[in-house]
């Protein structure tokens, strides 16, 4: 062994020597980029609103809502060349307020490859029901889209269609019919294909040009330059030349000024302009190329690799960007660089950062926070990966058109292979099986995605390459003993499969760097313990705490359960300094004392930005020391969000009282703490001080039994709000709370200058809420709060968006409303049993409602009480359910007036028949009775508007 590590370091030194007399240098191991940072939480970072479109966009929704109503069904493609921009323009088609009323259901669907009539039809029911058909034979097929589509009036949208032949959509077309659906339902395709379909559809058909040059100077200049920089007047000058050459293709514009934003110097810019792929006179190829100078102007060649990597996915993939970066570590193509203090994560994010901002990836998804977590890749940026990656990575989709086993059996050397699986063919599966072990590929293989397409136990001995395996759907319960063969794993997912147990083999992975489990495991085998690589699990059931101590380098660790075993206690946390995200924390009861609790050091755990504190246990044994423990558990000073469950001191140590931790010599604030949810703290006799935290925004109360005023025994006697941050405040099951602040009235003043949501749920010694005060609160929410007499005043709640009041059984009325509160859109008041009636100003105040639910009042009122005023809603009411009593024997005649009302229901009347003047109601699309036992379907069924698409009773349709 000795000999031949010689030989090795020999052999490495005499290339080191190469490569340096041949004036090689090494690359910079991070991506450096000349002048601009990567904000990673830049709004309009890869977030464009759609220009140039809006008469397509308008065309395209007055065939859909107008024109064509009353056909059976219609069929609109949206035709253009790749990167024209189809998909962003069916996605404001479909996000259109006048395609959300027009249609009962929508659905989308990326298509992507050539497809059957039945893998469509089973896709289309898959999109709507989340879960796949249980056969594909047209008869079941038609028959379960039936379930979700029959007597609906529905939008679906076909994105990247490549069947174009008559027969195929004349057929399509035919069974669609068949499934009975409202009149009016239609679909959107968009393709590439300008000839696609039927005659019906040609005639329909929304083809794209290409934008005009000012149009696309709009979209280039947002992606070259800082938000409100003004361009340098030379930069300019070239950029709108590069913008004519692009010949209005929006992504070839985004693309080519995301990577010109990395550049000031003009040279950069001049080289792009007279680039010679502009001269090539094949149009895809003069894309293409032009496409492929984003990639080539990439920073590094490790950004490079990254990028080609993606060609493992199928096209349209929503892409994880926790996963892409552990992908790209498990294959070494992203590494630590310690000069700069970057872990391979931060390196990783980098190299994702660079991809965004190049517009190589797209359609990004953000956090709350702003951070992007998902993203998808263009067609044709996915062609680009697949052409730079083609001599060592295999994608291929079972189900698609192309996909014939023996055009891919003569690759041997394939590193990275994928194979999806879009329906059923054994004879596939046993080829594709033969073709992954053969020997060749099993040498060669470092990368196997198996989506949907293994269902017998597969053996792992000959890949001994193998640093990444992704199984999904995957039928075998227990997973081979084989696995442990495979040493240089890095990466293994079994998130979505049917495995119930793990062989102790998998402790011999000692390099695996990300570990993704199904929750149904129920035992984790000991030897987990010597996953000493491990960096992230991703696992939904109890960890056992006895294997985690030795996992030194795990980021994340969804949860840690403290026993009173050897081996199992809270001091296993001590050396898990690189923990970051969330961590749950259960079983403190178990935690003997404060000394115990300091081994968990979890101050130092500085990536910790979420952290929940269980007890599951009330006896007084826990209750001694449940505040010496919490004491011993101070978090990290960034901590953002906190969460208390069930602690039984009769009040919180010091650091959780002054929202701050102790570092010698002095306290530090927890300053970033957005949000704070305290539950079941049933002996705690008052609040955390809250002033002094500037970012907190959600506030969470519930089941604190012993609070009577939402204050610090800090700050007793202070005026000041309760938090001058505050967003959001819940408060729920708190049996004895009576006043927000002592001394003042309960109003959302007093709990913050800048709340917008107050729900209170359950509070039964609450009984007066005054809102006399100017105050921005969009959404009040009040329920079951028993002991609620008076609503003395919302006069101040003039940006109210919601407002919903329902089983307060002692509510006696509702006084001073705004004198004008038109941003009011939802109005709920249901089940205050003691009102006899409504303000008789509301429907002055509220004119703008769009939903309202009212009712059932007093049971002593022999009718529903009067509505007077409320046609003043006429023009903007959508949806309106009365509540009733069954001796009231009619609905109000108030709403017959309405001509915007899409949806009534009524419940609870005790009518007989439905009144004349509701079949006048021509808006009305869903008719809706429930509990009303004077009616039949046979009543209502003749009562009813006849335009109305859903009519139901006790809910069945009629």
């Amino acid at each position: 062994m000795g000999h031949k590590i010689k030989n090795i370091n020999e052999k490495l030194s005499q290339i080191n020597k190469d490569a340096n007399d041949l004036g090689l240098q090494n690359e910079q191991p991070g991506p450096v980029v000349p002048y601009r940072p990567y904000p990673e939480t830049d709004p309009n970072l890869g977030e464009f609103k759609i220009v140039g479109r809006g008469d397509d966009e308008g065309r395209i929704i007055h065939l859909l809502t107008e024109s064509r109503k009353e056909e059976k069904l219609t069929i609109v493609p949206i035709v253009g060349m790749g990167g024209m921009g189809k998909t962003t323009l069916a996605q404001c088609v479909y996000n259109n307020p006048k395609i959300q009323q027009h249609f009962d259901v929508k659905a989308w669907l990326c298509v992507s490859v050539k497809v059957d009539i039945n893998t469509l039809l089973a896709k289309i029911y898959e999109s709507l029901a989340r879960e796949k058909p249980k056969s594909e034979t047209i008869v079941n097929l038609v028959s379960d889209l039936e379930e979700k589509l029959a007597s609906k009036r529905y939008l679906l949208v076909l994105d990247d269609v490549w069947d174009e032949e008559r027969l195929y959509w004349e057929d399509f077309r035919s069974v669609m019919i068949n499934v009975k659906s409202q009149i009016g339902s239609s679909i959107l395709v968009t393709t590439r294909k300008l000839n696609i379909g039927t005659k019906a559809m040609a005639m329909d058909s929304c083809p794209l040009k290409g934008l005009s040059d000012d149009y696309c100077w709009h979209i280039f200049k947002d992606r070259a330059f800082l938000p409100g920089q003004s361009p340098q007047p030379e930069l300019e000058e070239i950029g709108r030349d590069i913008v004519k050459k692009c010949c209005g293709l929006p992504l070839l514009v985004k693309v080519i000024g995301g990577m010109l934003q990395n550049y000031i110097d003009p040279e950069k810019w001049l080289s792009i302009k007279n680039s010679k792929v502009w001269d090539l006179e094949d149009e895809r190829d003069r894309v293409e190329k032009s496409l492929q100078l984003s990639f080539d102007n990439l920073p590094n060649s490790m950004a490079k690799q990254c990028f080609a990597y993606c060609s493992i996915f199928e096209k349209d993939t929503l892409m994880e960007r926790e996963e892409l970066v552990q992908l790209w570590m498990a294959l070494g193509l992203v590494q630590a660089d310690y000069t700069r203090g970057k872990e391979m994560e931060d390196v990783g994010n980098d190299i994702f950062q660079i991809l965004v901002s190049n517009s190589l990836f797209q359609d990004v998804q953000r956090d709350e926070y702003g951070h992007i977590t998902h993203c998808r890749m263009h067609d044709l940026m996915h062609d680009l990966s697949l052409s730079l990656s083609k001599h060592e990575s295999l994608c291929h989709v079972v189900g698609a058109a192309n996909d014939d086993m023996s055009r891919i059996y003569h690759i041997d050397h394939v590193k990275h292979l994928a194979f999806y699986k879009k329906r059923e063919d054994d004879e596939f599966e046993a080829e594709a099986s033969m073709f992954i072990e053969r020997d060749m590929m099993a040498r060669t293989l470092h990368t196997l995605f198996l989506i949907g397409l293994y269902e017998k136990n597969l053996s792992f001995q000959r890949f001994k390459c193998m640093r990444i395996l992704k199984l999904e759907d995957y039928k075998i319960e227990k997973l081979g003993d084989s696995i442990g063969e495979l040493v240089h794993l890095r990466y293994l997912d079994l998130l979505y499969t049917y495995i119930t147990a793990l062989p102790e083999s998998i402790g011999k992975l000692y390099h695996l760097q990300t570990l993704k489990l199904p929750d149904i495991i129920e035992q984790l085998p000991e030897s987990m313990r010597n996953l000493i690589s491990l960096r992230y699990f991703i696992y939904e059931g109890n960890i056992p705490s006895n294997i985690v101590g030795q996992w030194i380098l795990i980021r994340n660790l969804p949860s840690f359960i403290v026993l009173r075993r050897k081996g199992h206690g809270i001091e296993e946390l001590r050396h898990l300094n690189n923990l970051g995200g969330k961590l749950r924390i259960g079983g403190l009861e178990n935690v003997r004392s404060k000394e115990d609790a300091v081994k968990a050091d979890l101050s130092r755990k500085k990536n910790l930005y979420d952290i929940e504190f269980n007890w599951t246990l009330k006896d007084e044994a826990a209750k001694r020391n449940n505040e010496d423990v919490l004491e011993g558990l101070q978090p990290p000073q960034d901590v953002k969000i906190l969460r208390i469950n069930n602690f039984c001191g009769d009040s919180f140590p010091d650091w959780v009282t002054k929202m701050a931790i102790h570092i010698e010599p002095k306290w530090t604030p927890l300053d970033k703490i957005v949000s704070i949810r305290l539950e079941g703290c049933r002996n705690c006799l008052s609040l955390p001080t809250l002033e002094h935290l500037p970012h907190l925004r959600d506030l969470v109360l519930r089941e604190m039994d012993s609070l009577t005023c939402l204050r610090s025994s800090v700050v007793s006697g202070s005026t000041n709000p309760l938090s001058p941050s505050l967003r959001t405040l819940r408060l729920r099951s708190m049996k004895r709370l009576e006043k927000w602040i002592d001394g003042a009235t309960n109003s959302s003043k007093m709990i913050s200058p800048v709340l917008e949501k107050l729900g209170i749920t359950h509070c039964p010694k609450i009984i007066l809420i005054d809102e006399c005060h100017p105050h921005p609160l969009v959404s009040l929410d009040i329920f079951d709060c028993s002991g609620l007499v008076s609503i003395k005043s919302i006069q101040g709640l003039t940006c109210l968006l919601t407002l919903k009041i329902s089983r307060c059984d002692s509510l006696l009325g509702i006084t001073n409303l705004p004198n004008e509160c038109h941003s009011l859109k939802t109005l709920f008041i249901n089940h205050c049993n003691k009102l006899t009636s409504l303000p008789h100003e509301m429907f002055d105040c509220f004119a703008f409602l769009n939903e309202l639910r009212v009712g059932p009042f007093s049971k002593a009122l022999d009718s529903f009480p009067s509505l007077q005023g409320i046609e003043k809603l006429r023009n903007h009411l959508h949806s309106l359910t009365l509540t009733g009593w069954d001796h009231w024997e009619s609905v109000p005649e108030e709403i017959q007036h309405f001509t915007s009302l899409m949806r009534l229901r009524i419940v609870g009347f005790g009518i007989q028949e439905l009144p004349m003047w509701l079949t006048n109601m021509s808006s009305i699309r869903h008719l809706l009775f429930n509990d009303c036992k004077g009616l039949n379907k046979a009543k209502v069924r003749q009562g009813a508007p006849k335009k109305a698409n859903i009519v139901e009773l006790d809910n069945v349709e009629c």
